[in-house]
Order: C-alpha cells, then structure tokens, then sequence
C-alpha cells in the first residue's frame, strides 16, 4: 500500500472517526440521562424549552393551565405570553417533527396544537409506549373529529384529539373559505389521520429505541454499526474512484481524439455525483442506526424540505406585471436545450443516412442539412412553449429587450445572422467553394451562424464575418461549375519556329494529368515585345484549388519542351551605337592635335553612357 494510500486512510478514517464517535457518546450520553421536570409548569424541561409550547412563558403555570379539549373554558393568557409570528395557523409538532397546521376557530390555533401535542404525549406516557391509531368520526353537529387509542383496545383508550374546521380544510387545500364543502372536510380529516397516526408511531419507535440503548451492548453495537456503515461508503467511494478512471482511460483510448474534452467533463460530473450520493446515503443509514441521532436526521430532512419548498415558492413566484416565473423560464431552457441537441442529431442523421446517397454535392448537403436542423429547432421550440408554461405573448418582453438590443449594440451581429440565413437561401458560396474575399484566397471550411470559415492555400485558418460576403465583392472560382481556365504566358526568342513553339506548348499541356482535355489547350500569340515573340498557353482544370500548383508544373515542362527542341527563351537585350569618341580623346603631350583615346578612356566613356540611359529610363 502506497504512502498516499496510508496517509489518506490515516487523516481520513482514524482521525475522524475518533472525533466522531467521541461525539456520538457525549450526545448519546445526553439523550440517556433523564430529564429534569420543571416543579412550576410540571412539564420536561425539553418539552417546555419548545418555543412552540405558550406554558413555558406563562407566570405561575401549573399543571391545570395545560391546554383543554374543545369545548372547555380556554386559560387566561398572561401579559407576559411571547407572541410568535409566521405563517397563518400553528403547526403541530409530534417529536419536533411539524405534521400539518391548524387554523384557529374557538380557541387560538396555538392553544389547539399544544393541546393535540399535550395529549399525545400523556397518551405515550400513561400507556408504557401503546401502539398509535388515529381514526375519524363525526359528532352530533356533523364535525368531523380525530380520536386517538392504542391499537386492538381502541374503544377502551381512545381520546379526543381535536375537530378538523373548515378553515383548517381551507388552509390545507389553499382554497377560499367559501369554497370548501363538507366533503373537503371529510378528506382532510382522513389524510390528517394517516399522517399523524405515522408521525406518532415514528416517535413512539424513537422512544422505544432510546429505551433499549440504554443497554451499554445496545448502545455499542449502534456505534459500531453507524461506523461500520460510513466506512463502508468510504470504500465503495474509493473503488468507484478506481472504476470511474480505468473507465475514463478506457474510452480515451477506443474513442475519437475529439471526444476527450467531453469524456473529462462526464468523468467530473460523475465523480461529484458519486461522492454525494454514496456519502449521503452512507451517512443517512450509519445515523439511523443510532437512536439519539435519529431527531436530528429528521429535523435536517425537515429544514431541507423546508428549504426547497422556499425555493420552489421563489422559483413558482409569477414576475412583476407578467405571468412567467423563473421556474417556466429554467424549464424553457433546458427543454430548448434539450430541442437544439435533438435536432442536431437528427439533421447529421438525415444527412448521412438520405443526402449523402442522393450524389449531391457537399456544398448543398450543409445548406440542405442546416435549414433542415433551424426547421426542426423552430417547430421544437413552438412545442415546448406550453410545456414550460409560456407563450407567445409573455415572451414580448424578451423580444422587446432583445429588439433594443439590435438597436444599439448588436447590429454586428444580427447583420451577420441575417447575412448567414441570405447565404443559406441563396447559396452564393457553398463548403468546399474556393473563394477570394478582400484580397483573401481560400477554401470555405464550415458556414456559422456569425461568420464563414476559410482555409488559405497555406492552410491558414481564417475567420470572416458572414456580412463581408453579402456587401462586399465576391470572386468564387468554385461557383455553379468547378472548371476554369488559367493562362501561362511565355515568351521566345525573334527567329524561333512559332509552328515548333506551339507544338512544344501543346504538349507540355497534354502531358499534364490535371489539365482537361475538353476543352482543349490552347496556344495564343499575344503579342511581339521588344526582345521577344510573347506566346500564352490556355489551359482548363477542374479544381481551381489547384490553379498555383498547375502553373508551376507547367512552367517546368515547357522549359524541358524548349530545352529539348532547341527554342531559345530570350533576355532583355540594349544595343549602344556610338557616334563619335570626339571629346573623349584626351590632348597630345607636345600641344598638338588630340590623340586617339585609349581602352581605358573607352570603356569609362561607355559606362556613363549606360548610366545616362538607366536614369532616362528611370525617369521616364
């Protein structure tokens, strides 16, 4: 085992699990030992320290003051009674644990909760723990009221717990009051019930539980199971780990180099959900093996389902002035998502699967498969809107927003767009096109949404706004039909053989595989230069990507042709015709006549005449 290995284990396991279960025997320790009775209120101190229990901050409480059944005299609240706010109603609580909420009819809805708990309890202290059942009935008046017993002696121990009003059944159907009917009444009380005949049977399992880990054995084979199921989840983490990163390489090495960036991203997103899931569920089932953590694990689950509730109330919450909210705008865009990527995939298949066997040209197959792609999008759009809970027009602020948008900043972009749906209807430039755009010589790549992508001859990648295309002019060699004609201009010396030259012209052209032979070569005498006879050999290809390359192999088989038959390719020639040396010769040595000049007097002569000449020429 690796030092990594140890060192990971070491910090992670021993040094943890030791402060946890240090922590697990001081709260355990706590939860075991019996709870002082406050002498005033007659009451555990824990039950009293609920804020939700009013008897707690009454002066000279006493055991008769605890809330009574409907239908008896309600106590006289104090001065000194803390009012508490929040949400309409009171909720009843049942081990901590909020159950459902009721409204206040004869007595304050605080009164009837504390009441409901109250009995419950005395109901699990008198009976040594009975097992719950809570069952409906209707009085005289046509109340619907909920009685609780023990379980197989319920007429014998059952007792009032509260009537279910019809403001109670308002508040849980979030109805208008004068919209609720017996019937509604009837349901509630049912579904009231069942969820708090299990939330008491819950509690009384807690209770139970608590009971038997005051058995040391019990108590530390809990422990020892709570610890044993963590680490568990420790090592299921780690061989997920190793799982995940063979898998990873694996499929680096079978799939296209292409997918590497997606397959780490799935990697991370797998590994994250992994550790949550395996450390929540190892963590929820070692808690739940020890009793006295078992109230906090349901108060966490309650604040977490308090939580997203508060957050799906936010999400739900309609915007100012407008019936969207952010929930139908999240659930807008992940099925517009959804849309883009179905119909992206469906528009590769349509094009591999039918375009590719109808023998249609690439350009046409991309535009084809586009408009095809932005048709499916579009029809996919229209039908998620109702999906998400928008339409048409809640969107008119968006388009509104979006329209000033167009206005002052994103006229670039949208002229590029609009120029890139022109270029898919039109198709003046199709994938494949070789193309000459502002001085710019290149193969078109691929055709976005905001600009077109060329490829230059020296494999540069150059990216082009689709506006360039539609404003400014465009030379596409590519367009309608491939072939075009290019032009090689040679020139020959004045008394060449022009029948010979064009022969050896001819067949330099035919010699070369990329030239067509129809239409056929073609030799032309341009014109007649001041040292040469200036031919032009017409040739026509197929692909003008290849016009540069075309041109140099030409250009080498029409040497070797001259060189072979003897035909002569001239070079600049300038004859100097020289009057008279007068002025040059420089006097005799006895003063008489000037002398003839000499070699060196010539050539001196000679040079600043070709120079008088290049700087005539120069200026001219």
């Amino acid at each position: 085992m690796g030092v990594r290995v140890q060192r990971a284990i070491r910090d992670s396991v021993l040094l943890k699990g030791a402060a946890l279960a240090v922590g697990l025997i001081a709260g355990i320790g706590l939860w075991l030992l019996p709870a002082p009775v406050s002498k005033a209120a007659g009451i555990p101190v824990v039950q009293a320290l609920e804020l939700r229990d009013p008897g707690f901050f009454q002066t000279g409480a006493t055991p008769a003051e605890v809330p009574t059944p409907e239908g008896s005299p309600s106590p006289t609240p104090s001065p000194l009674r803390i009012p508490f706010t929040g949400q309409e109603g009171t909720e009843v609580l049942v081990g901590n644990i909020p159950v459902f909420r009721l409204q206040t009819a004869e007595y304050p809805s605080d009164v009837r909760a504390d009441n409901v708990r109250a009995i419950i309890e005395r109901f699990l202290e008198e009976g040594q723990l009975p097992e719950p059942e809570v069952r409906v009935a209707q009085d005289a008046n046509g109340q619907y009221i909920l009685r609780l017993g023990e379980r197989g002696r319920f007429e014998t121990t059952q007792r009032y717990l509260f009537t279910v009003t019809y403001a109670d059944a308002a508040a849980e159907r979030r109805v208008p009051l004068g919209q609720v009917s017996l019937n509604d009444v009837r349901l509630v009380a049912n579904t009231w019930a069942r969820r708090l005949e299990q939330a008491i049977a819950e509690y009384r399992q807690d209770r139970l539980d608590l009971q038997r880990a005051q058995d040391p054995r019990v108590l530390v084979f809990t422990i020892l199971a709570g610890l044993a199921t963590v680490a568990l989840g420790f090592f299921l983490w780690r061989l997920f780990d190793r799982s995940l990163v063979r898998l990873q390489s694996w499929l680096e090495l079978k799939a296209d180099p292409a997918w590497g960036s997606w397959i780490d991203i799935a990697g991370v997103l797998l590994r994250g959900l992994g550790a949550i899931l395996i450390a929540g569920i190892s963590l929820d089932r070692g808690i739940s093996f020890i009793p006295a953590l078992r109230p906090f694990q349901r108060a966490f689950y309650l604040a977490l389902g308090r939580v997203v509730a508060t957050a799906l109330g936010v999400l739900t919450q309609p915007l100012p002035n407008s019936s969207v909210s952010i929930a139908s705008l999240l659930v807008f865009f992940v099925l517009a998502v959804l849309v883009f990527t179905v119909a992206h995939y469906l528009s590769v298949g349509f094009k591999q699967r039918f375009l590719s066997r109808l023998g249609l040209d690439l350009g046409t197959q991309e535009s084809t498969t586009a408009i095809f792609k932005y048709i499916l999008t579009l029809f996919g759009i229209l039908l998620v809107l109702p999906f998400s809970g928008l339409n048409l027009g809640s969107l008119a602020v968006i388009a509104g927003a979006v329209g000033l948008g167009i206005g002052f900043g994103l006229q670039n972009l949208s002229n590029n767009y609009i120029s890139y749906i022109a270029i898919l209807l039109e198709r003046p430039i199709q994938i494949g096109d070789l193309v000459e755009v502002d001085n710019l010589l290149g193969t078109v790549e691929r055709i976005g949404p905001r600009a077109t992508v060329l490829r230059t001859l020296d494999r540069i990648f150059v990216i082009v706004p689709n506006s360039r295309f539609t404003e400014s002019k465009v030379v596409n060699w590519s367009y309608r039909d491939p072939r075009c004609r290019i032009h090689i201009p040679v020139g020959v010396a004045y008394g060449s053989d022009t029948t010979l030259v064009t022969e050896a012209l001819l067949s330099a052209a035919k010699e070369n595989p990329r030239v067509l032979s129809s239409p056929a070569p073609q030799v032309w005498l341009k014109s007649f230069g001041p040292s040469s006879l200036n031919f032009e050999l017409l040739v026509w290809l197929n692909r003008p990507q290849d016009q540069f390359v075309l041109l140099s192999e030409l250009n080498f088989a029409i040497e070797a042709e001259f060189r072979r038959r003897g035909i002569r390719i001239p070079f600049p020639q300038q004859d100097i015709h020289i009057r008279s040396l007068e002025g040059f010769a420089p006097p005799s040595q006895n003063g008489g006549s000037r002398s003839l000049p000499d070699a060196a007097s010539i050539q001196s002569a000679l040079s600043e005449a070709a120079k008088s000449l290049e700087d005539q020429n120069g200026v001219s």
